[in-house]
């Protein structure tokens, strides 16, 4: 087998460190076009710090994967959370990104062990609040019973 084929096969680990690496170059290339008060202004709309935003911008985007799998598991919606919670979905993202746990998170989401994030997930305390959150909004009209009508 020729290093091309390799290469060219997307399972192999050298070629997703290389395409990892083209993915973190790309992202920093484009925040180095900005002015240094474009980044000061892109972080504060982001509520970080532009140190923040620098390390937000070289991680791959497999954290937020794994993130999406978790709130899957965890019967939560990103599209719900952005509407209801965007702050704690950006939050969310923001530790996720910068977890150094990301290993061991995807060995657990890729064996389907969800008994074990509570003693290494970051997002967990945040992730089981918003559960607990939700779970309360969907009782609740089941609770308040059919409207009085007299």
């Amino acid at each position: 087998m020729s290093t091309h084929s390799v290469v060219q096969s997307g399972g192999s680990f050298f070629y997703k460190v290389l395409n990892r690496a083209k993915s973190a170059i790309f992202r920093w290339s484009e925040v180095r076009r900005l002015d240094p008060q474009e980044i000061d202004i892109v972080a504060r709309d982001l509520n970080i710090s532009p140190a923040e935003l620098a390390r937000l911008m070289s991680t791959s985007s497999d954290s937020l994967q794994q993130l999406n799998k978790r709130l899957a598991y965890a019967g939560l919606s990103e599209e719900a959370l952005a509407a209801d919670h965007p702050d704690e979905l950006r939050d969310l993202r923001r530790v996720c990104s910068q977890c150094t746990t990301k290993a061991r998170c995807a060995r657990d989401l890729r064996h389907k062990r969800m008994a074990t994030p509570s003693k290494y997930c970051p997002n967990e305390l945040t992730l089981q609040l918003l559960v607990r959150e939700a779970r309360i909004e969907r009782a609740a009209p089941a609770l308040s019973g059919p409207a009085n009508l007299s």
